[in-house]
């Protein structure tokens, strides 16, 4: 297995707790099933800040960086000092996961460096190893769904206490009608609230396991790649108009019709509240979590 950490430079630094996350724990013949491949963004490697780090000269067992004498480097270099951040980004991944096909890996696992693995997360090991689960909660697409359960959980109730008065009359004569018509316009309604406002993966939480994620799967912190798809998706990547990892990944598998698969509860967290991308990314890196992983005891 290939395993990859794309670094870039901020602020805050977590690429070596990232990777002793990963590595901490395993075994030798589980530490030699896995190429650690690390990346170096900088057309520059001496500006980053861990390249100075001693654990980096020893750890990986390939350390990638750009050289001066390759094809892309001036493009990269002007991406760099423009701010072309979202170029520069698929560039990055694309590259390091050419880097990584290339070593025969039968998997290539693609880990962004500012994620925390769960202890044991080899021997548990699929597609998505992260997602929000604030992403898989109700969606606003599918409100006709929602709005129709909604009115047969609505009327299964009130036609059953509509019946049930108008069957055992005598029996239930101490009910007034007002009380259903209450129970029918305000308590049963205020019910179905309740249930949406305590949130889907609270009340409809998936099974632990391996579960399919076709949408919703945000984000691109942990994902393993077969090596039989790499060179096709290689090919369909797209640096004019592709800006996302996660969502160019998405199109292409979209597109593709390729089934995508999530390890539950998430093998990764998400760590830190500042982004590498910048540029007001800042707000969203503060939102990415998953609240499952908390489970783990460990």
């Amino acid at each position: 297995m290939s395993w990859n950490s794309n670094c870039r430079s901020r602020r805050e630094q977590y690429t070596g707790l990232t990777v002793a996350s990963l590595l901490a724990g395993l075994s030798k013949t589980e530490r030699k099933s896995i190429y650690l491949n690390i990346l170096i963004g900088n057309t520059d490697p001496s500006k980053h800040p861990i390249y100075s780090e001693k654990w980096l000269s020893t750890l990986p067992d390939r350390l990638l960086t750009y050289k001066e004498d390759d094809p892309d480097f001036e493009r990269i270099k002007d991406w760099e000092e423009g701010g072309w951040y979202r170029n520069k980004t698929i560039y990055d991944y694309t590259h390091l996961l050419k880097d990584c096909y290339d070593t025969g890996a039968d998997y290539v696992a693609m880990i962004e460096d500012d994620t925390l693995a769960v202890k044991g997360w080899l021997k548990w090991i699929y597609m998505r190893l992260f997602y929000v689960d604030e992403l898989l909660g109700w969606n606003s697409e599918e409100w006709p769904a929602y709005l129709a359960w909604s009115f047969m959980v609505w009327a299964l109730l009130t036609g059953t206490m509509v019946a049930s008065k108008t069957v055992f009359r005598t029996k239930l004569k101490t009910i007034p009608t007002n009380a259903i018509l209450i129970t029918s316009c305000i308590f049963i309604p205020a019910a179905i609230a309740l249930h949406f406002m305590a949130g889907r993966q609270t009340m409809w939480p998936i099974t632990r396991g391996v579960h399919e994620m076709n949408k919703y799967g945000c984000c691109s912190q942990g994902l393993v790649f077969p090596r039989s798809i790499i060179p096709e998706f290689l090919e369909q990547t797209d640096l004019t108009t592709d800006w996302l990892v996660d969502m160019m990944v998405e199109k292409i598998a979209d597109r593709e019709g390729w089934t995508r698969w999530a390890v539950i509860p998430s093998l990764l967290q998400h760590i830190g509240a500042t982004s590498s991308k910048g540029y007001g990314f800042d707000d969203s890196a503060k939102t990415l979590w998953n609240f499952r992983f908390e489970e783990y005891p460990y």
